[in-house]
């Protein structure tokens, strides 16, 4: 039992580990001069997928995250920002395996099965666009996967939607 517990600790911090945060998608244009995008501004009519509230909460975390970089909101901006959402479920791949064996001889068998853990979770998919003001094409894409939670309270709702725009935001400006 001794020579297990080291592979038994490291499988418990693996699981630990690979769960939890969001996970974020990029596309860009390559051409895109990324240098000329200063200012930004959000389209007047989005459909978002999210209740007003909520909306309202997305928006905050886009002007925090952006102001923490630099970029300042413009009446006339160098780029705009649409964004919307896809709540989906997603089924656990965590299961417990069973096994029972038994052999001797020449003579073998065994028989073993696996029983599913964990249920299924909601995820909200949230994909952010920018794109140049001037001639209203795409340059930017992130789509950022994360648990959610129907009934979060007003913070736990607002973090949410911090930690997808910090996510979103790590690759921009992309590096080239």
């Amino acid at each position: 039992m001794k020579r297990f517990l080291p592979v038994i600790f490291l499988f418990s911090i693996l699981l630990l580990t690979s769960c939890g945060g969001p996970k974020a998608y990029f596309d860009y244009d390559q051409k895109a001069n990324f240098d000329q995008f200063e200012s930004y501004n959000f389209y007047d009519q989005m459909e978002t997928g999210l209740n007003e509230l909520d909306e309202d909460r997305m928006i905050q975390a886009l002007n925090t995250g952006l102001s923490k970089r630099g970029f300042t909101s413009s009446a006339t901006p160098d780029f705009k920002i649409n964004f919307y959402t896809e709540v989906f479920e997603k089924q656990s791949n965590s299961s417990i395996g069973l096994g029972v064996g038994g052999g001797g001889g020449v003579v073998g068998g065994g028989v073993s099965g696996g029983i599913p853990v964990g249920g299924s979770r909601l995820y909200m998919s949230v994909t952010i666009e920018f794109t140049n003001a001037a001639d209203d094409e795409l340059y930017w894409q992130a789509v950022v996967e994360h648990q959610f939670n129907q009934d979060a309270s007003p913070e736990e709702r607002m973090y949410f939607f911090t930690e997808v725009v910090e996510k979103a935001l790590e690759n921009y400006p992309p590096e080239e």
